[in-house]
């Protein structure tokens, strides 16, 4: 705009010129000459004007093109094993760019899905969100969400992203389209306090069987020491949900006819174990306890062993030696397999509320590139999903991340797809559930029944989602 504002400029001072030149040649002509030149000087004036407006109008357009856009982000699972990493991830965009600015706002984890509800029914969402994917079909039924498909298409880094996470977000919209691009992926394993493990003279468990022998065997409750720990609040069936098909391997999450198979026989033999650990080995207040409270456990030596996902490598490292801790693959299924969910994932949108959704674009694009994706997993010891970061030697060297990506690379895996894409799946998971799941380990409700009221839940949620 402003080269093209300087042509204009000078093509009127040359009209001008010429304008004056003739003037003077035929200053002591008649009158009609003298009118003919007013009316050239009078179009030399004009022409003048015009470039002025013109450049001044460009010099508008530009200021205007390097006004500051800010963007807020909200990250779900706020705290300090992740707030620092993000905190850092957006100086550095912020310092790259020259008209955006990134503002950072963390939530922590148990309230971040009712602020973001919240946000969602009076139109006060964030610009950028990340989230977890559990939440993405119910979100993208609200159409509170930017479609990201032209963005995606376009950008040259995105023949880079696991395709097979893309797929899943896919899944999130009946019509296939990308409103949630995964950022990083845990993994669910199992954690062993090696050390301990070592002390009391107990292997580490490769079958069900002996991992519940090993409960039993580590076990010192006079001395303040559980086999295992597990965690009771608003995600323990996510956590549980792993397990269950890690024990029984069945491939599916719905039969042939669109039945929840979370009821099955296997599972229901697994419950009924799982729940004797309660408050024998394990300490009674589990049934409360969140993802802080046992990693806490686990930490200070309390309990010898826990499951959870990759997602947790940050805080052990931080108090524990590698010769204390290590993680490994859930036990082999009754069927032979590494029967495995597709683990937590949680992914970046952009909110239909965004003045500036290329902007936001711009961020997300940047969250996505090889060395923010490869900080940001490496700080927290998730798999990362731009594949060029899988080629990085802290990919081997991270014990968990090796032993996440074995599993999955294993001829003995099977991938059990988590029906994320039911708008109810969030209410059903982390709302209906845990509390039914409380009353099953206080004798409140059988293990048949709070796994048939899931089910049926599932299966109902199946069954709309159908015929939508």
């Amino acid at each position: 705009m402003k080269k093209q504002a300087g042509k204009l400029a000078g093509m009127a001072a040359a009209v001008l010129s010429a304008a004056l030149l003739a003037t003077g040649c035929g200053g002591s002509q008649e009158s009609g000459s003298a009118a003919q030149s007013d009316t050239t000087a009078a179009a030399s004036t004009d022409a003048v004007s015009a470039a002025a407006e013109t450049e001044s109008e460009a010099a508008e357009t530009e200021e205007a093109s390097q006004e500051v856009v800010t963007l807020t982000f909200w990250d779900e699972n706020a705290g300090e094993s992740r707030t620092p990493y993000y905190e850092e991830l957006i100086r550095r965009f912020n310092e790259s760019q020259d008209h955006i600015v990134v503002e950072y706002e963390g939530i922590p984890s148990s309230s971040a899905k009712e602020k973001y509800d919240v946000a969602i029914a009076t139109d006060t969402t964030p610009d950028i969100g990340h989230c977890n994917a559990a939440w993405g079909s119910n979100w993208v039924a609200q159409e509170c969400l930017v479609n990201l498909d032209d963005y995606f298409a376009a950008w040259d880094g995105s023949k880079d992203i696991n395709e097979n996470y893309v797929r899943l977000n896919r899944e999130l919209d009946p019509e296939g389209r990308l409103f949630m691009i995964t950022d990083t992926v845990s993994s669910p394993l199992m954690w062993v306090r090696t050390d301990i493990l070592k002390e009391k003279g107990v292997e580490i468990p490769t079958t069900w069987d002996e991992f519940f022998d090993a409960a039993q065997k580590l076990t010192d409750a006079a001395n303040g020491l559980y086999g295992f720990a597990f965690r009771g609040d608003s995600s323990s069936c996510v956590e549980l949900q792993h397990v269950l098909y890690a024990y029984s391997g069945i491939e599916d999450y719905f039969d042939d006819q669109g039945v929840c198979t979370i009821n099955a026989p296997e599972h229901v033999e697994f419950m009924e174990r799982y729940k004797a650990l309660y408050n024998t080995c394990t300490a009674e207040s589990d049934i409360t306890n969140g993802y802080k409270e046992m990693v806490a456990a686990f930490d200070s030596g309390s309990a010898a062993m826990i499951f959870h996902n990759t997602g947790s490598a940050s805080e052990h490292a931080a108090v524990l030696s590698p010769d204390q801790y290590q993680a490994v693959a859930f036990p082999i299924s009754k069927t032979g397999t590494y029967s495995y969910t597709a683990g937590s994932q949680g992914g970046f949108c952009i909110f239909d509320t965004c003045e500036y959704p290329d902007e936001a674009w711009e961020f997300i694009q940047y969250m996505l590139s090889e060395d923010a994706n490869s900080y940001w997993n490496q700080s927290i010891g998730q798999i990362p999903m731009n594949n060029k970061v899988l080629e990085e030697a802290w990919v081997d060297e991270s014990q968990c991340t090796r032993e996440a990506l074995n599993i999955l690379a294993s001829d003995k895996c099977h991938l059990v797809s988590q029906p994320k894409y039911l708008p109810d799946y969030s209410t059903i998971m982390n709302t209906n559930n845990p509390p039914n799941f409380q009353a099953m380990l206080l004798d409140e409700m059988s293990v048949q029944e709070f796994l048939d009221q899931w089910a049926n839940q599932m299966t109902e949620a199946y069954k709309e989602y159908q015929n939508q």
